[in-house]
């Protein structure tokens, strides 16, 4: 199914410039009508083929909040992206927990998940519940 570069971007939350320098650069697969129209493949509604192995994914549910006082969020949060994950169609391997700073980089939950092998896919709330800086270097490794 094809959706317009613009639907494609509200959908992710991201801005539309960033789609169209995606699509340029050929990381999002799609085509421009003659009108100047960009049609994109929407990766929601492509299906495998039947007869093809379905890939093994482990997600990771990762919630963190500064400080023991805010205790209390950790549950709320873990339950956001949960739910986030359930609507995706994601199965939930495990769900860590952490109270440290976000300019803490020994928090020791988060580099065994980081780790450990069997996650292929770690989802937060927000990306500072990851890192509060240092973010896009960190993750232009992977």
């Amino acid at each position: 199914m094809e959706i317009k570069l613009s639907a494609y971007a509200k959908g992710r939350g991201i801005n539309y410039r960033t789609a169209w320098r995606w699509y340029r650069d050929g990381l999002i697969p799609g085509r421009q009508l003659p009108t100047g129209t960009i049609l994109v493949q929407d990766p929601d509604a492509i299906q495998p083929p039947s007869s093809a192995p379905a890939t093994a994914t482990t997600v990771a549910i990762y919630a963190r909040v500064s400080a023991s006082e805010n205790k209390a969020n950790l549950d709320t949060q873990a339950d956001r992206v949960a739910s986030y994950c359930a609507a995706k169609g994601w199965k939930v391997g495990a769900v860590v927990r952490e109270i440290g700073s976000g300019l803490n980089d020994t928090r020791p939950k988060l580099l065994k998940l980081l780790a450990d092998p069997t996650v292929s896919l770690i989802v937060v709330e927000h990306r500072d519940r990851l890192t509060r800086f240092g973010f896009h270097t960190a993750f232009s490794m992977f």
